[in-house]
């Protein structure tokens, strides 16, 4: 399964960076990390990471491990790139889960926007499990939907 979805905000580059670049802090917009914690001494930077979703009256959570294997803060007009990827410790084979974050500056005409806001914010998230897929994609949809509304208004205080 493959979702993308993007942000267009006024906020600028960093103020993006500050709710996407530590999983920890998705807990405050996306509804569908009911919580990360970050794992002390974890070299690259690793969270735990639960996911959980109401479908009906049922909820039904999944616990990952979640490693940011790429931090590229960009700068000038470059755009910053971050991605996370599931990569558990018990020596079993798990569904691969990774989530790309891309940051750019978005341009007014011929010049970049970097300090007076103006910011693209585009996520794409793989998840190769077979089960449920149909209904995984629809509830992820959902909840990044509203992750999004959630952000943008984050972004606009």
């Amino acid at each position: 399964m493959e979702l993308s979805a993007s942000l267009r905000t006024s906020a600028t580059v960093d103020a993006v960076l500050g709710y996407v670049r530590d999983l920890d802090r998705y807990t405050e917009w996306m509804p569908l990390v009911h919580s990360a914690a970050l794992e002390s001494g974890s070299e690259p930077a690793a969270w735990s990471v639960e996911l959980r979703a109401r479908v009906g009256p049922f909820a039904r959570s999944k616990r990952l491990r979640m490693v940011r294997t790429v931090m590229d803060a960009g700068g000038a007009a470059a755009p910053a790139r971050i991605v996370f990827e599931r990569r558990e410790l018990d020596g079993r084979a798990h569904a691969q889960w990774r989530l790309s974050v891309v940051v750019s500056p978005t341009s007014g005409g011929t010049k970049p926007l970097l300090s007076s806001g103006g910011t693209e914010l585009t996520m794409h998230l793989s998840y190769d499990g077979r089960l449920f897929a149909s209904v995984v994609e629809s509830i992820l949809r959902q909840q990044v939907d509203e992750g999004r509304e959630r952000l943008a208004a984050l972004l606009a205080a």
